[in-house]
């Protein structure tokens, strides 16, 4: 490789004296240091990067091996040989794992719920089938009335059984649901059904009250409070509901009221405070059932202003 370099050089008698610079070299060492440096730098960028792919597969390895052992912990489940997911794990999918363990539970009390509905019912149904055995194989002039209420008894159990069996439970992934908009449709149904008696309502429901369950379930529980209050009150029944701190529900009436020594009692199964009204005696059963599956409870007392029964209801604050 070479390079020429011009100059015009004037002497001391004014001529101009034209000179060419040329230098030369040898370009091949060069190349070939080029070419060494070259080599050497891909060799260092490609074991560089080679050992970056090896740290990050670790790494992945290392931070997915949390979800291996959910995976792990869930097909120990499905197969029986556990019942729900054990062990520590992240703060990051402590979420994940609280809610899948919740889920598990809420299946499993669903699950034993049947169950032990089932054996309730089974149960239960043996005395009064006894009983109509023994009308049968010795009729006489109260046969009639016999399994007339023996048939109603049955008719109790199984009614019972099976709306207490239906409660959903409360779980962590269940969206909430407005309470207002519900209280409003209870409140035009009864109307109807009650219309002979022309009931004034009030009602106050705080606008950040939700129920975090099944409407189903809610429509179950306050249906079966409010259609007590109108089939024990006069005309009047107040429901408020608040949400501080936890979600409260408060049914009133001005009806005669629960007496203090049966307000226990009421609670079980095919017990009225009024047995002259029509009814199976199960709702304040069916309404407390429901509410225990949400971690809730029913209190009865006597309402300060209208003088009739108040029953409330407690949740949990979610």
């Amino acid at each position: 490789m070479g390079f020429n370099f011009a100059v015009v050089w004037e002497d001391f008698n004014g001529q101009e004296l034209k000179y060419v610079l040329s230098v030369a070299e040898d370009l091949q060492p060069i190349q070939e240091q080029i070419a060494t440096y070259r080599d050497t730098l891909f060799l260092w960028l490609g074991g560089a990067a080679l050992l970056l792919l090896l740290v990050q597969g670790w790494v992945l390895s290392w931070g997915l091996r949390p979800l291996r052992e959910v995976e792990e912990a869930l097909i120990e489940i499905e197969s029986g040989r556990s019942e729900k997911l054990q062990g520590r794990y992240p703060k990051e999918l402590h979420r994940l794992t609280s809610n899948i363990n919740s889920l598990i539970q809420h299946a499993q009390a669903r699950q034993q719920r049947y169950r032990d509905s089932l054996g309730d019912l089974a149960h239960s149904l043996k005395t009064p089938l006894a009983i109509l055995q023994g009308v049968a194989d010795q009729p006489g002039s109260h046969t009639e009335q016999t399994v007339r209420e023996q048939v109603e008894r049955m008719n109790q159990i199984v009614s019972h059984q099976l709306q207490r069996a239906a409660a959903s439970g409360r779980h962590l992934l269940t969206q909430s649901l407005e309470i207002g908009p519900l209280l409003e449709r209870l409140v035009k149904s009864l109307d109807k059904v009650y219309l002979d008696k022309g009931i004034e309502w009030q009602a106050s429901v705080a606008p950040e009250s939700r129920f975090f369950g099944e409407e189903g379930d809610l429509m179950e529980l306050l249906g079966n409070l409010m259609e007590n209050a109108c089939k024990y009150g006069r005309s009047r029944i107040r429901v408020t509901v608040s949400a501080d701190p936890f979600v409260s529900i408060r049914i009133e009436d001005d009806g005669e009221g629960i007496p203090q020594h049966l307000q226990q009692s009421v609670f079980q199964r095919g017990n009225r405070a009024d047995t002259r009204q029509p009814g199976q005696g199960i709702g304040l059963a069916v309404a407390l059932d429901i509410a225990q599956a949400y971690g809730g409870e029913i209190k009865l007392g006597k309402s300060s202003e209208l003088g009739g029964a108040a029953v409330e209801i407690r949740f949990p604050e979610c």
